[in-house]
C-alpha cells in the first residue's frame, strides 16, 4: 500500500503585488477622507497630508516647501526687528508676506528706502534659493483712502501699482524668476481695517497698516 507525502507549503510569490495594491488604496482612501474632512483646505493642510501619504509609499523623508518658507519668512522678519511691521500668514489661497508701507516707501514715492533693502533682500533669497518653482508670486500695492499729494502720482492707483512694481524689479534682479512674478496697484479698495470713523476723520493708526505691500505666494 503506497502512501502519499506531500511537499512543503509554498506560497505564491506572483500574487505578492496583490498586497502592495492594496496597502496603497487603503492610502489613498484614507487621503480621500482626510480632504473631505477638511472644511477649507489650505495650502499648509495638503502639503501635510501630502507628505505623510508619500513617505508611507516611498518610506522616504519629504520636505514641505510650503510650510518650510512660512518658517524661514516669520523667523526672517522676527530677526530683523520687523515684527510689528510685517506680518506672515498662511491661507487657502498660498502663503504671504506683509510689509507696512511706511517701513518700505517715503510718503508718496515708489522709491525703496535704503533701511528696507536688507530685509526684502532675503526676502528675495528666499524665494530664488528655495526651489519655488512650482509657486507664482504676486506683489499687491495698497494705500489707504488720503488723496495723494506727489506730482508724480495722479491717485493712489498710480501709487500703489508703481509700489508693487518696484517690489517686483527689485525681486528679478535680486534672481527670481521673472515669469513667476506680476504687480498689480489696489489703491483704497481693499482696506484691512476701516480707514475713517463714523464722522469721517481718519484713524490714522489703521490708515498706517491699510499701507502695505503683499507679496502672496500660490501654487
Amino acid at each position: 500500500m503506497s502512501e502519499r507525502i506531500d511537499g512543503p507549503a509554498t506560497s505564491d510569490s506572483g500574487e505578492d503585488w496583490l498586497t502592495t495594491y492594496a496597502d496603497f488604496l487603503t492610502l489613498l482612501t484614507c487621503f480621500f477622507v482626510l480632504m473631505y474632512s477638511v472644511s477649507e483646505l489650505d495650502q499648509g493642510k495638503f502639503e501635510e497630508v501630502s507628505k505623510k501619504i508619500v513617505e508611507e509609499l516611498t518610506g522616504e523623508k519629504q520636505a514641505l516647501p510650503f510650510q518650510d518658507m512660512l518658517n524661514r519668512l516669520d523667523e526672517l522678519r522676527l530677526k530683523n526687528g520687523a515684527g510689528e511691521e510685517t506680518e506672515v500668514a498662511s491661507s487657502r489661497r498660498g502663503l504671504t508676506f506683509e510689509f507696512q508701507s511706511t517701513r518700505m516707501f517715503g510718503v508718496g514715492s515708489s522709491e525703496i528706502l535704503p533701511e528696507a533693502v536688507p530685509l526684502l533682500d532675503r526676502v528675495a533669497q528666499l524665494l530664488a534659493f528655495m526651489g519655488m518653482d512650482s509657486y507664482r508670486i504676486d506683489v499687491e500695492g495698497h494705500t489707504d483712502d488720503s488723496p495723494t499729494h506727489s506730482g508724480d502720482f495722479a491717485t493712489n492707483w498710480e501709487l500703489s501699482a508703481a509700489r508693487a512694481t518696484a517690489v517686483v524689479r527689485f525681486l528679478i534682479e535680486r534672481g527670481v524668476a521673472a515669469e513667476r512674478l506680476s504687480a498689480v496697484g489696489y489703491a483704497d479698495t481693499q482696506p484691512k481695517k476701516p480707514n475713517r470713523d463714523e464722522g469721517g476723520q481718519p484713524i490714522e493708526a489703521n490708515q498706517a497698516e491699510n499701507r502695505r505691500i503683499v507679496i502672496r505666494i500660490e501654487r
